[in-house]
């Protein structure tokens, strides 16, 4: 009897003695924040700026009390981005957790709003974004670098972008989204990288199941090949047309332009070789709540991989007004990768206007990274006047997509800081047979026969060549390069 007495206790203890309370603690600035993350008493599962949603065994006067008993009867809770003068319509009957200015948080799944931003926090520890290594600090341009960015071609984004466009949908766990999903795996196996397919699943308010997996491609560095530089895009669309059925969900710009600077990045580069390793993604189903994303980000947190950067491409081809700028979204704890972004700009774009915003309208895949412990950014189009046809029938090119050259400039962006990070690998000798002061415009390359060779000298084969550089006034120096 004594002995099923203390089996009894321990039972209840198990039950009730142990239950935490989901809450959310308001943060002012970052040093808050990693005090949080240093309290015994939470386990945090998501932050930002401005507040953590952490359980904690024991609630004090700091903490705004969410749910008595967390993760209990869900295996989630789901942060919708929702102005607070929709959410009622939003709600209708259903109930929220929370209601802000300009978000809803609701216990279990929950259904998108139509703008960009569903985040769904698991049962999770949060770990904060720190960087691994110092980013380099840019003084001049790489001439390797310049030309990748150099090659980023129009027409080569907006066939991605279109090829995308045609599905007509990509819901999650369509077979659209699916074919998506290995149309774009054979695109990258094609470039030589090597590719996975990563399956995961999601529960979302249209059901439950596999999603489109993720694609992984990974270019191997020569000299770090297991110390990484990641950029993705997400290729799943979205629409309530789509959900509800008959309409469409083109995302053009939400997020096939994404997914074709990540493609035409990759083309570039596979060109060249670098000494860390790059990896290019394209996840499923963040439109429900950075499910893809969040599946590959927690892996590679599980797996202890050293992630030096994570560069995030969604929407990239909507331009307001008449100036191409570029809005950088990342919490402060991520400040160095964003102080490196634009160091980046200033160097090879003097001109691109580049600026950190604080974005709290939506959000994306570079969340998933910065909750795992990487540090990741976001470059998007002006944060207040984006695309206002994404998630409707008319996220086309034309309404939705009216830049391409736009698109261009962000992904040469791209390529110039996975490349600055990865560092190129430079296979040429140079003797120099002239020397100038004066200001290079251009360079041509011919063999030893005087025949015009590839301007591209990574592709060349092995040999001597000359190198001509053509001065802003018109006088010409060569080099001799011996590429081995």
């Amino acid at each position: 009897m004594k002995k099923t007495f203390t089996l009894l206790t321990l039972l209840l203890i198990a039950l009730f003695g142990f239950s935490q309370s989901f809450v959310m603690i308001n943060t002012d600035n970052q040093q808050e924040t990693e005090n949080l993350f240093n309290n015994s008493n939470l386990k945090i599962h998501y932050y930002n700026d401005d507040f953590v949603f952490a359980t904690a065994e024991t609630v004090d006067d700091g903490m705004i009390v969410l749910d008595s008993e967390a993760f209990s009867g869900n295996d989630v809770y789901t942060l919708v981005y929702c102005p607070q003068t929709e959410q009622q319509s939003y709600l209708g009957d259903g109930e929220a957790l929370l209601q802000t200015t300009n978000f809803v948080l609701v216990k279990g799944i929950a259904m998108p709003y139509k703008n960009d931003g569903a985040v769904a926090i698991f049962n999770k520890e949060a770990k904060m974004a720190v960087a691994h290594r110092d980013f380099p600090v840019i003084t001049e341009e790489n001439v390797i670098i310049r030309e990748m960015m150099d090659q980023v071609n129009m027409d080569s984004l907006q066939a991605t972008v279109q090829h995308l466009q045609d599905y007509q949908n990509r819901l999650w766990n369509s077979q659209n989204a699916f074919d998506a999903s290995d149309w774009i795996a054979g695109r990258m196996a094609a470039l030589g990288l090597e590719v996975e397919q990563q399956p995961f699943y999601a529960s979302t308010w249209t059901g439950s199941g596999q999603a489109a997996p993720n694609v992984i491609g990974i270019q191997r560095g020569t000299l770090y090949p297991d110390v990484y530089v990641v950029c993705g895009s997400h290729f799943d669309s979205f629409s309530y047309e789509a959900m509800y059925g008959g309409g469409a969900c083109p995302g053009a710009d939400d997020n096939a332009t994404g997914v074709a600077s990540v493609l035409e990045s990759a083309r570039i580069m596979t060109q060249y070789e670098f000494e860390y390793s790059i990896v290019y993604c394209a996840y499923g189903c963040e439109e429900m709540g950075l499910y893809g994303s969040e599946a590959y980000a927690s892996r590679c947190q599980q797996e202890g991989m050293e992630i030096l950067g994570y560069f995030n491409n969604d929407m990239n081809g909507y331009l307001y007004g008449d100036q191409i700028h570029i809005d950088c979204i990342y919490p402060n704890t991520a400040a160095p990768i964003g102080d490196y972004y634009m160091n980046v700009g200033s160097v090879y774009f003097p001109e691109l206007p580049i600026r950190h915003v604080n974005f709290n309208q939506g959000d994306s895949d570079h969340t998933s990274f910065n909750n795992h412990g990487y540090m990741g950014i976001y470059p998007f189009e002006d944060y207040q006047n984006y695309s206002p046809n994404i998630h409707t029938p008319q996220d086309l090119i034309g309404p939705s997509v009216n830049s391409f050259e736009m698109s261009q400039q962000y992904c040469r962006m791209n390529i110039g800081c996975l490349a600055e990070l990865a560092n190129p690998v430079d296979h040429t000798d140079v003797s120099e047979i002239g020397y100038t002061d004066e200001e290079i415009v251009r360079y041509e390359v011919y063999d030893l026969m005087g025949r015009k060779a590839s301007n591209n000298v990574n592709t060349l084969e092995s040999g001597i060549y000359i190198v001509k550089y053509i001065t802003v006034s018109g006088n010409e120096i060569t080099k001799k390069i011996v590429k081995k």
